[in-house]
């Protein structure tokens, strides 16, 4: 009883805080100059569907990860209130330290699906294998630079050395309340959830390619593909809000090493930013409010992942 009134209350929290974040990110944005962005886009307005496209099927990409990982768990997922569910986290993006992450779980307890043990364990287990697919893409990417035949055995190879890892830490939490089985990592649905979360990083870093193809300087595609994942997870890193102020300024150091000129860094680092970070917050506060209107169903969770 104790537990779920600390549940409660500590969730009345989180979201009066996320609240206040977000309204602060809102205010942030409003108050930014955007007329060199609106210049921007009105020169190059042919690119813009192609930008937001490449922005969904990277989010949609994450979304399958993610609610195929939460199926293994035996929750269930691929239906309107999983889709919301995921898309709710949206919300969280302006969250400091991954913890926009939890409102996924949150809402998968609240519609009476899943238990917050399980729930956040199988969140715990995204965020896990999300960090090997991003490491392993960049791993392959330095490889290519010098060794470009091996690229696919690098990048193949580093998944296959954290799955091993991921099977070691489990024989270390079996008999706590955190384990999971071991065939959970070694298998091929584990290596297949890797390589969608890492198509879904290769195609932000198209995000980028595409707002900086035309550009004056040396940015290359390989640079785009680099730089995109790597300033977005360095960003989130710091631990400050969505990684915001320091994404942007890892991403505008990147392309000035590359020779793209200052006067063109503010402009292209705003428009990539809009369409694939601020676009999805209005998007994942509107998925909160049509869950609110869901009724919660019974829950009778209290399964482990069975594979």
């Amino acid at each position: 009883m104790l537990s779920s009134r600390l549940y409660t209350y500590s969730r009345y929290i989180a979201f009066l805080l996320l609240g206040a974040i977000s309204a602060y990110a809102a205010y942030r944005l409003a108050t930014g100059d955007w007329n060199e962005v609106t210049s921007f886009w009105a020169s190059h307005g042919a690119i813009i569907p192609t930008l937001i496209l490449i922005s969904v099927i990277d989010v949609l990409l994450e979304g399958v990860a993610w609610a195929w990982v939460y199926h293994r768990f035996e929750i269930r997922t691929f239906d309107r209130v999983g889709a919301l569910s995921f898309l709710a986290g949206r919300a969280g993006l302006p969250m400091p330290a991954q913890l926009g992450r939890l409102i996924r779980p949150d809402a998968m307890i609240k519609q009476g699906r899943t238990t917050v043990l399980h729930a956040v364990k199988a969140e715990a287990v995204v965020f896990g294998l999300d960090a090997i697919s991003v490491v392993s893409l960049l791993g392959g990417l330095m490889v290519y630079q010098v060794f470009p035949r091996l690229t696919p055995f690098a990048v193949l190879g580093g998944i296959a050395i954290a799955m091993l890892l991921g099977n070691m830490v489990t024989k270390l939490l079996t008999k706590t309340r955190l384990h999971l089985p071991l065939k959970f990592w070694w298998t091929w649905s584990t290596f297949l959830i890797i390589l969608i979360m890492m198509v879904g990083w290769i195609a932000h870093g198209l995000a980028l390619y595409v707002v900086v193809q035309d550009l004056p300087g040396e940015m290359t595609l390989w640079d785009s593909l680099f730089f995109g994942p790597g300033t977005a997870v360095l960003g989130v890193a710091t631990g400050l809000p969505g990684g915001i102020g320091a994404t942007e300024g890892l991403l505008g150091t990147a392309m000035k090493v590359r020779s793209v000129p200052t006067e063109h860094l503010a402009i292209a680092i705003a428009a990539f930013r809009l369409i694939t970070f601020w676009m999805w917050i209005p998007i994942g506060w509107i998925a909160i409010g049509i869950l609110r209107k869901i009724t919660p169903e019974a829950s009778d969770s209290s399964t482990e992942a069975p594979e």
